[in-house]
């Protein structure tokens, strides 16, 4: 890659000031404060503009304050790059809220960011986003500000690692090693842990036992109204026995009875009778005996669970239908955008305008154009003769008559021949563009207004100025419509979700429903009625036995063991009714007051098993990052093993070249510089050394690993060599000169010194002053 010219519009202290870099080495001069840092900051914000990496959403990092202009009204500017054959213009607005970035062919001003990566969170482009250089390891490896070492700082470091270790990636896959783990990271710190209440699995662990001990309740509080229940149940049989003995009891006295002894064998036979048909009734109903309204109503519970996924997945459905509809809206948006075109293009647009600017400069530049040389001459000729008839008649020219005559007849000739001269050159001139207005230049004009149906120059201006802004809108369609797409895409998966939850839910009532031999809940509801009626048809078959067993008695004789008559009128127990219905009463309020505000056992040991489940694929979810990141951490070390040596040893003889001194340097897998002394072999970490060494370790280090990770970006230098003295400053700058050959190097300095020694080592170099 070579960068070719930096066009700074508005930029810290500069505007409107354009500079031209050349292949090989160039030398940008200024004194402090001229504006040295400035020009690498532009260089660096042209191709990442100025957000903070790391961020889900976009944050902008303290160099864009540092470097806005005061007036804010502008902060812009543009970049010319050549890499592949290819020259690529980037056209920045750094201003935020209205941050743009266009990237052009610049020889054929075609737009072309569709052929760059796009990052989400910045919602742009990335110019070097196809060749895996990113701010980080861009400001850590080629681009070297001035005195500062920020490549051994947490993810920055890691990044460079990553970045090298994918480089020495040699099975032919390619492998986005920090885009995995920070996707396995993210993916943790979205899971969390169960320490923490706040988190997914730490919400999930919490309900789940918070739901344990209201089941623990719930249970209890149902095994009371269970219980409660079952005395209701024995309360009200014995309600309808004592209503049935009343029945019998409220009759008149024994002598009427006796006088109805037909009537009770009839009532007996009748008795008789409806047992038998009651005694099959509850044999064929028997199967129904095991149906109960606990169950219907846990059954329900799973129903009512599954009837809210399913309202929730309706609800996704016209989500993704709003997002179809407002999708297609957009594409109508473009392609009205597109026909308003009227089948041009903006490129085919741009040619038309240039070549009409064009054709009105050429005109331009021929109502100026003269014959020059004619009127030049013209012009000196009549002066000459004007002033040689000056001279004559102010006798000037001798005592000689001879000559004062011949001196004022050659003036006035000469003047009248300048003056005829002069007059044949405006005369040509007028002629010319005469010719050149009608044969040529403006029939080119109108054929390109007629074309698109325009009346003059300003008219084709305001025309061109909409298509561009047509342009521009178009893009942002096509952006909006990539995110509804995004979002369908989340909106289908959270729909696949509630999918398989609501299926799950639904197989778990037809098991249930499979067990009890019911197609569905109506049916269950019914055979609970046919259990009920079961129960009274007992309760009803028992009170005839009683009352065939009292018939029985009257009508075998109608006394007791003890010869005492019972044939008197009986008082119905009112009483004991009152009491029992009392009862009955209070056990119901009581079950009342323990259901209130209690979910159903079943429903809550559903949910309880829906969030083990959710929990369980938490810590498989986590299981599975961890394993991934061992593996991945795994191979990194590895691939470390394997390229550590050989980048030691560049990195080693680079430090050798500069010092004269030190040469053995060892990296570690966490890119940690430690530098071995040659004398007792000791590693020393590179913040040990003198300020000096330290400078020229880090400038080994971003010369070696810049070589290894990236061959194709300049190497941009910010007063890297302050504190070298001559020997090693000069030993650099050989490395600079041979690396000048392979790639661009851009080397930012206030001091005379490296330019007089790179004359003295005889290098090619361009230079720039500030």
């Amino acid at each position: 890659m070579q960068i070719k010219t930096l066009s700074i519009k508005a930029f810290g202290k500069f505007k409107d000031q354009t500079l031209t870099l050349k292949p090989g080495l160039n030398l940008i001069y200024g004194k402090n404060e001229a504006g040295k840092t400035t020009v690498q900051t532009f260089i660096q914000g042209m191709f990442f503009g100025f957000y903070k990496p790391y961020r889900k959403k976009k944050t902008y990092s303290e160099e864009y304050e540092k470097y806005m202009p005061w007036n804010q009204f502008d902060y812009s500017g543009a970049l010319v790059y050549e890499m592949d054959d290819r020259e690529i213009r980037l056209e920045r607005n750094f201003l935020r809220a209205k941050d743009s970035l266009f990237i052009y062919d610049n020889r054929t001003g075609k737009i072309i960011n569709d052929q760059f990566k796009y990052d989400g969170v910045i919602r742009q482009h990335l110019p070097l986003g196809n060749t895996g250089m990113t701010t980080v390891v861009y400001n850590n490896t080629v681009n070297m500000r001035q005195n500062l070492h920020d490549y051994e700082s947490g993810n920055h470091q890691d990044e460079i690692r990553d970045s090298y270790i994918e480089m020495q990636n040699s099975s032919g896959i390619e492998i986005n090693f920090k885009g995995i783990v920070r996707r396995l990271e993210e993916k943790k710190n979205q899971i969390g842990r169960s320490g923490q209440s706040k988190s997914r699995i730490g919400t999930a662990i919490r309900e789940r036992d918070e739901l344990k001990e209201l089941l623990k309740e719930a249970e209890a509080a149902y095994a009371k109204v269970a219980e409660n229940q079952e005395k209701i149940t024995r309360n009200q049989k014995i309600m309808k026995r004592i209503e049935a003995e009343n029945e019998y009891l409220s009759q008149e006295s024994v002598v009427k009875r006796k006088k109805e002894l037909l009537q009770s064998y009839e009532k007996i036979n009748k008795l008789e009778k409806e047992n038998n048909r009651l005694s099959k009734i509850i044999k064929e109903d028997q199967v129904f005996e095991d149906y109960s309204y606990k169950i219907l109503e846990g059954l329900k519970a799973i129903k009512n669970q599954g009837e809210r996924l399913g309202d929730q997945m309706d609800y996704i459905e016209k989500e993704m239908a709003d997002a179809s509809e407002h999708l297609k809206a957009i594409r109508q948006k473009e392609a009205a955008k597109r026909s308003a075109l009227a089948g041009h293009t903006l490129e085919g647009i741009t040619e038309d305008y240039e070549l009409y600017k064009k054709e009105q400069g050429e005109v331009e530049a021929v109502d100026k154009k003269s014959n020059i040389i004619i009127n030049i001459i013209a012009t000196l000729v009549t002066l000459v003769g004007m002033g040689l008839v000056g001279l004559a008649n102010m006798g000037l020219m001798g005592s000689n008559q001879g000559i004062e005559n011949l001196s004022l007849t050659l003036g006035v000739t000469l003047a009248i021949v300048g003056v005829v001269g002069l007059s044949f050159g405006v005369s040509a001139t007028l002629k010319k563009r005469q010719i050149l207005r009608e044969k040529q230049l403006i029939p080119i004009q109108d054929e390109i207004l007629a074309k698109y149906q325009l009346k003059d120059g300003p008219s084709f201006d305001s025309f061109y100025k909409k298509v561009v802004r047509n342009q521009k809108e178009l893009e942002q369609l096509q952006n909006e419509g990539e995110l509804i797409i995004v979002q369908h895409s989340r909106h289908q998966a959270g729909y696949e979700v509630l999918f398989e939850q609501r299926r799950g839910i639904m197989r778990e009532l037809e098991k249930k429903l499979a067990q009890y031999e019911v197609k569905d809940i109506a049916e269950y509801s019914e055979r609970c009625e046919k259990a009920q009626q079961l129960e009274e048809l007992k309760i009803r078959f028992n009170g005839n036995l009683r009352l065939l067993e009292n018939l029985l008695e009257t009508v075998n004789g109608g006394k007791t063991d003890d010869g005492q008559a019972v044939w008197h009128k009986a008082s119905p127990k009112s009483e004991e009714l009152l009491s029992l219905g009392k009862e009955i009463a209070r056990l119901e309020g009581e079950n009342n007051a323990l259901t209130d505000g209690i979910g159903l056992p079943v429903e809550i040991q559903e949910t309880i098993k829906s969030l083990d489940a959710q929990i369980q694929t938490f810590d498989t979810e986590i299981q599975a990052c961890n394993a991934a990141l061992e593996v991945l951490e795994t191979i990194q070390q590895d691939c470390h093993l394997e390229s550590a040596p050989e980048l030691n040893k560049n990195i080693g003889a680079v430090l050798e070249t500069i010092t004269q001194h030190y040469k053995g340097v060892k990296i570690d897998e966490a890119m940690k510089l430690k530098v071995v002394d040659p004398k007792g072999g000791d590693f020393k970490d590179a913040e040990q050394l003198s300020a000096g060494t330290m400078d020229q370790v880090h400038f080994a280090f971003r010369y070696g690993i810049g070589e290894r990770i990236s061959h194709e970006m300049p190497f941009i230098l910010d007063e890297p060599f302050v504190r070298y003295d001559k020997q090693r400053k000069t030993e650099a700058l050989k490395l600079l000169c041979e690396l000048s050959s392979k790639r661009q190097i851009i080397l930012f300095t206030c001091d005379d010194d490296e330019e007089k020694l790179l004359k003295s080592l005889g290098a090619a170099y361009h230079k720039i002053n500030l």
